[in-house]
């Protein structure tokens, strides 16, 4: 199969970010062919169904998760029922493994995380990003199929759509620019989320995050990363 202009893709990847803000880099992308989607989607919805109900939780499902806030928490949800603090912490924080193993169970799924430590991370941020469009394109030219980015943002990161289009026309099988979308209204993008907050905390080891540490190789073991790229 040779690219061509106006190839419909086949794959979405899912793209987040993690890492501390200035000296670590992480982007975790979540791969599904849009056959499996509507199970993969399906699959989400139950499990937010289930935290919606637990006793010990109550978060709505119209609240969008971020696992920074889970593993924290921030105090951000006040429904549940859980008899102390220390327990509601215990709880929230399992909500971030919990997600990881239901997209473990995602058909077909494929997982990537890349980073990068800096120095300069307004340069390297948007390098580590083509770093990884590289990669997800070969994936797509050995399976022969094409595929688009789906990035959480709105739209305004000019310099993560100029590192996408570092790819050459030539043997390009991802379709187009990124696609930006906010987090919020978007499931699988919050389970991109979860992949790149477990990924750097794979890699950094933050003490305070111990119980974290090996949840991403224990959860993913053929992922495709973390990768210092």
């Amino acid at each position: 199969m040779s690219p061509e202009n106006g190839a419909t893709p086949h794959r979405d990847y899912e793209v987040d970010d993690g890492g501390d803000g200035s000296t670590s880099i992480h982007f975790a992308a979540l791969g599904i062919d849009r056959h499996h989607r509507p199970a993969a989607e399906r699959l989400w919805r139950e499990f937010r169904e289930e935290l919606a109900v637990d006793r010990r939780l109550l978060i709505p499902t119209s609240v969008a998760l971020h696992a920074v806030e889970l593993a924290g928490p921030r105090g951000r949800f006040h429904r549940s029922r859980s008899s102390s603090p220390e327990f509601h912490r215990r709880h929230t924080q399992e909500v971030v493994l919990r997600g990881l193993r239901v997209i473990a169970t995602f058909p077909g799924v494929r997982v990537h995380a890349v980073h990068r430590e800096t120095t300069d991370y307004a340069r390297d941020r948007p390098a580590l990003f083509a770093a990884l469009a590289h990669d997800l394109n070969a994936e797509l030219a050995g399976d022969g199929t094409y595929g688009r980015l789906i990035v959480d943002g709105d739209g305004r990161e000019a310099a993560l759509r100029g590192a996408h289009r570092t790819l050459p026309p030539e043997g390009r099988y991802l379709v187009g620019d990124p696609v930006f979308e906010p987090a919020p209204t978007r499931d699988l993008l919050q389970a991109a989320d979860f992949l790149a907050y477990a990924a750097y905390q794979a890699v950094a080891r933050k003490e305070p995050r111990r119980f974290m540490w090996d949840w991403f190789a224990e959860t993913f073991p053929d992922a495709d990363g973390p990768r210092a790229r």
